[in-house]
């Protein structure tokens, strides 16, 4: 067995598709340069499987039984359970040392990024053969099963399969997807608004709980399978229920716009349907907050083709569209109005 295993694992940015990915729709996120990495290495001393982080300044004892800690941490637990009981393996006598420059709870992705980058040191620890198809099943199976996050599989997808320098078109529920090209002359720009969340404590779940909910009053298995929102349909539902499907079924369609607007490099009018998101997330899926709200309205009032909140919501980052010589500007004219705000 090898005795040190070096692996990391990218966060991400979505552009556009949030909370479609649990949904059946299609995204467009984007990995960023960005990462958690893990060192693995044999325990010399004791029998126990220890986690060391950097960034908390802390150390965990994994117990025998993979119990959960209600923490950052359950990614790493959940990803030796998965492991052992998959492949049948006994996992001690190890550390997980955790380093990372990819902040944690803003909405880049910082879970999935710690699982993928887990999985990976144990596949190569004990040379367990796993394609990238099964190491995507694996991750959600983390989260899923054991963290109990009841995401989509877009994060975990786009950790595996994305690339820096292009855009991910993924529909999540056929996995079918493509790579776009980045314009070199066009940025987008994370910010980080200063406030944090974690989703098992936000009301998550209960949004995905609702979606399904009413899927299944119009009789189909995700909501994204209705392409269009008439009457009939909007008779049949709630206003909570009719907010809910109004963002699932018309970002979804943004999606496709979305799509086709970048193979025909008109990121003007991509730019518009980012904005537009945003709005949907406020105003119908009701996970923006003030301080998302005022970091999308600077940034667009500066200049920006659009912006958006990122991630599920409920606090975290924005990403912002602007052509590449003004994002200097960019910078200074949010930092005067906005003074907490933190670049990536």
């Amino acid at each position: 067995m090898k005795k040190e295993i070096n692996t990391l694992a990218n966060g991400r940015v979505n552009l556009l598709g949030e909370h479609l990915d649990y949904n059946g729709g299609s995204v467009l996120p984007l990995q960023i340069n960005r990462s958690i990495k893990v060192l693995l290495e044999d325990n010399n001393n004791t029998n126990e499987i220890v986690i060391n982080s950097r960034q908390y300044k802390e150390q965990i004892i994994i117990t025998p039984d993979f119990q959960k800690q209600d923490g950052w941490s359950d990614f790493v637990i959940g990803s030796c359970k998965i492991i052992a009981n998959r492949y049948n393996i006994k996992i001690s006598k190890i550390i997980f040392n955790i380093d990372s420059n990819l902040p944690i709870g803003i909405g880049l992705s910082s879970s999935a990024a710690i699982t993928v980058s887990t999985l990976r040191a144990l596949i190569k620890k004990y040379n367990i053969e796993v394609t990238d198809e099964e190491l995507v099943d694996l991750a959600l199976q983390v989260e899923r099963d054991f963290v109990k996050v009841g995401g989509g599989i877009m994060d975990q997808f786009t950790s595996i399969y994305g690339k820096l320098d292009s855009i991910l078109f993924l529909n999540t529920l056929n996995e079918e997807y493509e790579l776009i090209p980045l314009l070199p002359d066009y940025k987008f720009i994370i910010i980080d608004s200063g406030e944090s969340r974690i989703l098992s404590n936000s009301n998550f779940n209960q949004k995905k709980s609702l979606c399904e909910v009413v899927a299944k009053k119009l009789n189909v298995n995700y909501l994204c399978e209705i392409k269009e929102l008439n009457n009939e349909i909007q008779k049949q539902l709630t206003d909570d229920e009719l907010q809910i499907a109004k963002h699932v079924i018309l970002e979804n369609l943004r999606v496709e716009k979305g799509k086709s607007f970048l193979l025909q490099n008109d990121y003007d009018s991509f730019g518009k349907l980012m904005t537009e998101s945003h709005l949907s997330l406020k105003n119908n899926y009701e996970v923006s907050t003030i301080n998302l709200d005022k970091l999308v309205d600077l940034a667009n009032t500066f200049g920006a083709l659009g912006s958006k909140l990122t991630g599920a919501g409920f606090g975290g980052a924005i990403v912002t569209l602007i052509k590449k010589d003004l994002v200097h500007d960019l910078k200074k004219y949010i930092i005067k109005y906005y003074s907490n705000a933190k670049f990536l």
